[in-house]
């Protein structure tokens, strides 16, 4: 049906109350350059011919028979029951859960996450609040300015480009000074003014840094500096060491049990010591007792963001809790069961393992990472152009080219596998990376 939410007599009237001529007076703060004079909106369609037309739009779309492309998205296997549970309308249209006396279910669903993410990292504390990696990772770095009050950050080379960018930002924002620097120089860089070291593990180009040994030589430098670890694909927690164990205080992943989809939509996991809780932006949920009685509740037992509280305290405007996102997440570590991220892990270690060694024994292709790898590892290619081009034409989503990132890298690719890569399409990419030459 139609709706008009304002009629002319309305605007008129409205105008009138707060004593404004015209509807551009009441924009004159904006200059003109910014204003848009005509927004050629198309003339309104029938239902059938918008959905001829979005027909015709998603026949634009390329889907591929398979993948070689991760770089902080990846493709793994979605069990059916997380689609059919995120369909159901009372997750479906939930949003911030504003009224918890009403939102018990909600509310549940939300600890239920935080309980299963702290299991999988070992860490004592996890929010349901953060966008994606990148994003939670640029909380953690402010995080460390507000539990050491110090406004200096170091990033290890290493880290998801687009995650330094991210960072850099928000950091500009608060007068934070950010500096880039190689882990062999991490010892020569640390001391008491330093307010927290971001490294991601495994890093961008796929290679499982030594935690606990970064660890131990921030410990021996300096008491009050803050480590922070980001992975772009945590399913790898289902065979490596989890933060909790490597003395992590603050670990930022990438959710899962979520499609690629052009990229989101996704949330960020953020996890914590429990000792910087309430330094942690969104919000956590509790499990509670009646005063008077047994029964059980949940409530919201921390919110420290702009909405609930006076803003000049707020330590984060971070306004969503990433409920569907979540709820996917949960549902797909519920679904795969004790062992079932394991052998998610285990398959991409093989794979992407196999994949790795029959490149490097192809004349002309070479592979560049010294250190282990998850699911992805960097290779120098004869032709990179033809490598890709022979992929997309043989319906293969082909690897990432690193010179988008790093134009130096003109001949060198970053290769993803997972346990979606049958047999047949490695076979099918491996006969193309031999005809690229």
């Amino acid at each position: 049906m139609d709706f008009v939410p304002h009629d002319e007599e309305t605007i008129k009237n409205m105008l009138e109350k707060i004593g404004v001529e015209n509807i551009d007076s009441l924009y004159v703060d904006i200059p003109n350059n910014l204003k848009i004079k005509d927004l050629n909106i198309p003339e309104g369609l029938t239902e059938a011919d918008l959905l001829k037309k979005l027909t015709e739009l998603s026949e634009k779309n390329k889907i591929y028979t398979s993948a070689f492309l991760g770089a902080g998205s990846y493709y793994h296997y979605i069990p059916s029951l997380v689609d059919f549970v995120i369909s159901q309308s009372q997750f479906f249209t939930a949003y911030t859960p504003y009224q918890a006396e009403v939102s018990q279910g909600m509310l549940q669903s939300i600890y239920e996450y935080q309980s299963a993410i702290s299991r999988i990292t070992e860490m004592d504390v996890t929010n349901a609040s953060m966008y994606d990696c990148a994003s939670a990772l640029a909380e953690a770095a402010t995080m460390a300015f507000f539990i050491t009050k110090k406004r200096k950050v170091l990033l290890i080379e290493g880290i998801h480009p687009e995650y330094v960018e991210t960072v850099q930002t928000y950091c500009w924002g608060r007068n934070i000074e950010t500096k880039i620097i190689s882990l062999d120089d991490l010892e020569n860089n640390l001391n008491d003014e330093i307010a927290g070291v971001l490294i991601q593990s495994p890093n961008f180009f796929g290679e499982i840094e030594n935690i606990s040994h970064v660890a131990k030589i921030i410990r021996s430098k300096t008491k009050k500096c803050i480590l922070i670890q980001a992975m772009s694909d945590p399913t790898c927690l289902g065979k490596l060491t989890p933060p909790g164990k490597n003395d992590v205080d603050i670990f930022v992943s990438e959710g899962m049990g979520n499609k690629p989809s052009f990229g989101g939509p996704n949330l960020g996991i953020l996890s914590v010591k429990e000792k910087y809780m309430r330094k942690m932006p969104g919000r956590l949920i509790g499990l509670t007792k009646e005063i008077n009685g047994d029964k059980e509740g949940y409530i919201l037992t921390l919110q420290a963001r702009e909405q609930h509280i006076r803003r000049e305290k707020a330590l984060s405007n971070i306004c969503s809790n990433q409920a569907l996102s979540m709820v996917a997440a949960l549902i797909y570590l519920v679904s795969l069961g004790k062992t079932g991220l394991k052998e998610v892990a285990i398959q991409n270690f093989q794979k992407a393992h196999h994949v790795k060694k029959a490149l490097s024994q192809i004349s002309s292709y070479s592979i560049i990472n010294n250190k282990p790898t998850y699911n992805e590892f960097v290779v120098k290619c004869p032709n990179v152009d033809k490598l890709i081009k022979k992929c997309k034409e043989n319906d293969i989503l082909p690897p990432l080219r690193l010179s988008n990132y790093f134009p130096n890298r003109k001949d060198e690719i970053l290769v993803c596998v997972t346990e979606l890569n049958s047999d047949e399409s490695i076979k099918k990419f491996l006969q193309i990376a031999k005809e690229a030459i």
